[in-house]
C-alpha cells in the first residue's frame, strides 16, 4: 500500500509547476507598474558601467605611453573586484540599515562615493596619466585608484541584482530581464567616450 500512495503523491507533483501562475491581477499591474522600476534599474546599471568604461580605457592610454606590458598587466588587477564579488556579496545581503532599507544601505553610499572619488580623481588625471616629456604614468596607484571604484562598482552590482529580484513581481517578468544588466554596462562603457 505505500507503495501505491508513493506513485500517486510522485504523479501528482510531476504534474504541479514549480512556481504558481500569476495573474496580471495578481502580480500588480504587470508591466506598465513595473517599468518605472526597471528604468531605474537601467539607470543604476548604466552608472555602475561607467567606472568599467573608464577603466578600460587605461590600457590603452598607458600603452600610447610607452609603459611595459608588465605594468599593464598590473592595472588588470583593477577589475578582480568584479571576479571576486561573491565573497562579500552575503555580506551587502544580510547587513543593512533599516530605516533606509535592505539595498539602499548599499546603493546610496557607493553611488556617493563613486562620485566623490571620480570627482576628487579628475583633480589628478595628468599627474597620473603623466602628462608630458618628463613624467611617467604611476601605474601602481593608478591600479589601487581603479581597484577601489571597481569595488565600490561592484559592491553597487550585488545590491542593484538583488533589488532586481525584489523589484520585479513575477517570475515572467524576471525571465525577460536577464540580457538588460549586462546591456546597462555596455551603454555605461560607451558613456564614457562621449
Amino acid at each position: 500500500m505505500p507503495a501505491t500512495r508513493r506513485k500517486a503523491r510522485d504523479s501528482e507533483a510531476a504534474h504541479q509547476p514549480l512556481l504558481p501562475e500569476m495573474s496580471v491581477e495578481e502580480s500588480g499591474g504587470g508591466l506598465a507598474k513595473d517599468r518605472s522600476s526597471i528604468l531605474l534599474l537601467l539607470l543604476l546599471y548604466v552608472l555602475q558601467g561607467i567606472p568599467l568604461g573608464l577603466a578600460g580605457s587605461i590600457p590603452m592610454i598607458l600603452q600610447n605611453r610607452h609603459i611595459t606590458y608588465k605594468e599593464q598587466a598590473t592595472f588588470s588587477l583593477s577589475y578582480w573586484p568584479f571576479s571576486i564579488k561573491l565573497l562579500w556579496a552575503p555580506l551587502v545581503d544580510s547587513v543593512f540599515l533599516k530605516q533606509m532599507g535592505r539595498r539602499k544601505s548599499w546603493l546610496v553610499p557607493a553611488q556617493y562615493l563613486i562620485g566623490g572619488f571620480m570627482l576628487v580623481l579628475s583633480s589628478y588625471v595628468k599627474d597620473l596619466l603623466g602628462e608630458g616629456d618628463d613624467h611617467v604614468p604611476n601605474v601602481p596607484v593608478i591600479t589601487s585608484v581603479f581597484f577601489a571604484l571597481n569595488f565600490l562598482a561592484a559592491t553597487q552590482d550585488i545590491a542593484v541584482d538583488g533589488w532586481a529580484l525584489t523589484i520585479l513581481f513575477s517570475i515572467q517578468w524576471f525571465s525577460t530581464w536577464g540580457p538588460w544588466p549586462p546591456g546597462g554596462k555596455i551603454r555605461g562603457h560607451g558613456v564614457h567616450n562621449i
